[in-house]
């Protein structure tokens, strides 16, 4: 039987363009993170269900791909890379002194096509600030994550900041059933007012109580918008998250990111670790968060090591598709150089192509003899920016766009195209 050559719904090959320009954006965000002083660690694709079980709600459990490994034990593909980073800093970690950067890069899955766009696969780049607190750390991420959009090319984006305990205050102060706030919460996160009119209509609350939560997804703007937010609220806590994000606010300021941030009070994260402060960054005409983070206090102690935690994570593939929709997007990099030749060449062509390729060039080396005419073809065939003819260890030609052949000694040649080609 022929086989299926279109691959498993929800997962993509990527071809060359897409792959580098997803490659590069991973090394420039970790670099920046380097710079920062995040450090690099590598979590297992999978992980024990045990562990998920402590660190994931039953949403984020139920999209996992689980299955038993050939001991009988339950594992799942990771969904996130927060919780398997938690566990580390908890465990092989645990003598590490706070608090810590850290930094990673990897695939993560999920059995729900929607959460990645018609995907259920995807490729993220995080940092983790664990053992920090206050508002320092949460306004050091965010900066951070703005650096690493910008990083990757992005040069238009808005980062909105939003805190957890401002929603969570309003749930206490309304006082609805459980599974009443976990409607209007799922209303919220979606944006869904329709769901959420039809939820409100059929509670107790009073009118003002109604208001509060229908105007609640409007909660946005700038510094402004705190003191509007305070008018409407009366429960401390929502009162402390307000006094938190202002000092936050002030503090991006201060990083040089002040005319990127907008803050939104009706942001609601799907998992169930955040505890404080959140954010989202968007990239220019772009409906989806790029990066999405904030602070998850509570995690760590699951796994028997408590202390405060704040990170984010960026999606490689948002910001491969942006930088591909660019009005000058991202091309692949050209081979520098292509090694023609006929046999009594063949040697002086691999020494030249070990060369530039110390020089930090990219030199391809035909497989076989060519002619002249032939090796032409091929050098356009393949886009390099310069062809170099090797007809024996003596005798070699040059060629560039737009310039005449040269007639060279081997050494010469790798010295000029190594010195920018004059």
């Amino acid at each position: 039987m022929t086989p299926q050559l279109g691959g498993v719904p929800g997962f993509r090959d990527l071809l060359p363009l897409e792959a580098e320009i997803l490659r590069e954006a991973q090394e420039s965000l970790l670099a920046e993170m380097r710079r920062w002083g995040y450090r690099h660690v590598i979590t297992p694709l999978v992980e024990n269900m045990d562990v998920l079980d402590l660190g994931l709600g039953v949403e984020q459990r139920r999209r996992l791909f689980k299955f038993a490994d050939g001991r009988g034990d339950m594992v799942a593909l990771v969904g996130e890379r927060t919780v398997p980073v938690a566990r580390l800093v908890a465990g092989k970690l645990r003598g590490a002194a706070l608090p810590l950067r850290l930094c990673y890069a990897g695939p993560v899955l999920s059995t729900d096509e929607g959460r990645f766009q018609q995907r259920r696969e995807t490729y993220q780049v995080g940092a983790e600030l664990v053992g920090a607190s206050g508002p320092v750390a949460d306004a050091e991420v965010i900066a951070l994550a703005a650096r690493c959009m910008e990083a990757t090319g992005i040069r238009r984006y808005q980062i909105d900041v939003g805190h957890a305990e401002f929603f969570h205050g309003i749930m206490d102060a309304v006082r609805l059933p459980d599974e009443v706030k976990a409607g209007v919460r799922a209303a919220l996160a979606a944006r869904d007012f329709v769901a959420l009119e039809s939820l409100l209509e059929g509670t107790p609350l009073k009118s003002a109580e109604h208001e509060l939560l229908l105007r609640f997804p409007a909660l946005r703007g700038g510094r402004e918008i705190l003191d509007a937010a305070g008018g409407l609220v009366r429960n401390r806590r929502s009162e402390v998250a307000l006094a938190e994000l202002a000092q936050v606010r002030d503090l991006l300021v201060s990083h040089g990111i002040g005319d990127v941030v907008n803050l939104d009070l009706g942001a609601i994260r799907d998992f169930d670790y955040y505890t404080g402060v959140i954010f989202e960054g968007y990239g220019p005409d772009f409906g989806r968060p790029v990066a999405q983070g904030g602070r998850y206090d509570a995690l760590l102690a699951r796994f028997g090591r408590p202390a405060p935690a704040t990170g984010f994570m960026i999606q490689l593939d948002l910001v491969s598709e942006m930088l591909t929709r660019a009005p000058r997007p991202p091309a692949l990099k050209p081979v520098d150089a292509a090694l023609a030749w006929t046999a009594p060449g063949l040697n002086t062509a691999l020494r030249l192509g070990s060369t530039l390729r110390l020089f930090g060039m990219r030199a391809v080396v035909d497989t076989q003899t060519r002619t002249r005419s032939e090796a032409n073809a091929w050098w356009h065939a393949i886009g390099a920016a310069n062809l170099v003819y090797c007809r024996s260890d003596a005798d070699v030609s040059w060629s560039s766009e737009g310039r005449r052949t040269r007639n060279l000694p081997p050494e010469q040649v790798a010295a000029r195209l190594a010195g920018g080609g004059d």
